[in-house]
Parts: structure tokens; sequence; C-alpha cells
């Protein structure tokens, strides 16, 4: 028997699934569909439950006239992935690597602020995309997060695309056995 499921359960789900397929290099579109799906869920659970995500930070950024789904997510790759009623003959340039980094950051960060606990696959992420991108760690960020980042991915924003993908992949691998990991209260399973 099947149980009933959750916003925040499918959210989730398909958020992990992103993951997965981003770290064994799969197919970029169905990366970013999931993320995007996954992200509209937890950015609403979020501000339903007053909670200080990552997304509302964002938007004070956004430029005046802008909004954050409709401007950075949704336009242009969601919205044609999902649409043909115009322009059905349109076709757009290669989905850039970091902007499917950046959402899938995005839409993880808020949903560990909004639940407190999250599955591997995001905990993985999350360390990788920290030490691929530095630079957009604060000058407070805790040693502790510091010396995990180093201890993970040493050195991964100097290499090669195909090879931070497959440190990626190795390190979510070797966490998902990880029963110390799986045991932290920190962590839920991906799926039921």
């Amino acid at each position: 028997m099947h149980r009933q499921l959750t916003k925040l359960e499918i959210a989730r789900r398909q958020l992990a699934t992103a993951i997965d397929l981003f770290f064994a290099d799969r197919d970029v579109v169905s990366v970013y569909s999931l993320a995007a799906n996954s992200w509209e869920v937890i950015d609403v659970l979020c501000r339903n439950a007053g909670i200080e995500s990552l997304s509302i930070q964002a938007r004070e950024n956004v430029p005046a006239g802008n909004e954050l789904k409709v401007n950075y997510v949704n336009v242009p790759y969601r919205n044609f992935f999902k649409h043909a009623d115009r322009d059905s003959e349109q076709t757009l340039p290669p989905l850039p690597d970091a902007q499917v980094e950046g959402l899938l950051f995005l839409a993880l960060e808020d949903y560990i602020r909004l639940n407190s606990r999250s599955p591997v696959q995001f905990q993985v992420f999350q360390l990788w995309y920290l030490a691929k991108y530095p630079e957009k760690l604060a000058p407070d960020v805790s040693n502790e997060l510091m010396e995990g980042i180093a201890t993970a991915f040493p050195g991964l924003s100097s290499l090669p695309r195909n090879a931070q993908l497959a440190r990626g992949a190795q390190m979510l691998a070797d966490a998902v056995k990880n029963q110390d990991l799986a045991g932290d209260p920190r962590t839920e399973p991906t799926f039921p």
C-alpha cells in the first residue's frame, strides 16, 4: 500500500534525484527541471513557515523590475522546457553549468533551512558547491565548515569539470554507505 505524499517529500525526492543525475553527468534538462520544480515548492513552504531562506536573501539582491522566479529560474530555460504553445521552433543556447549548480544549491539550502535535516545528496552537493565556488562563502563562515570542505574536496575548483563531477559522484557513493552519517540526526532518508 502506498502512503500519502507531502509537498516536502516530493520536493526532497525531486531534488535528490536531480543531484544524483547531476553527479552522474546525466541529462542537464532533467536536472534543471527537477531542481526548479523542487525549488518552487520549497520556496513556498519556506515563505509559509516564515523561514529566512536563501531565496529571500537572493530576492533582496535582484535588480528592480526583476523577480527571482520569473527572471532567474523560469526564463528562459524552465519555461522553454515546459511550453511549446508559442515559438515552437525556437532554440536556446546550452544551459550554463553555473545556472544549474546555482539552482541546485538554492533549493537545497532553502530545504535545509526549512527542515533542519537533509539527505546525504544535499549534504554532499552543498560541500561540493562551496568547494567549487569558495568565493561565495561569507567571511565569517565557521572553521568546522571550512575544514569539512577542504577535507571532502581539496583543490576542487582547479580541476576540470569532468573531474569535479567524478569527485562529487565518488563522495556521494561513499556517503550513501556511511552508517555514521546515516545515523546523524541531521540526516534524513531520501526516499521512504
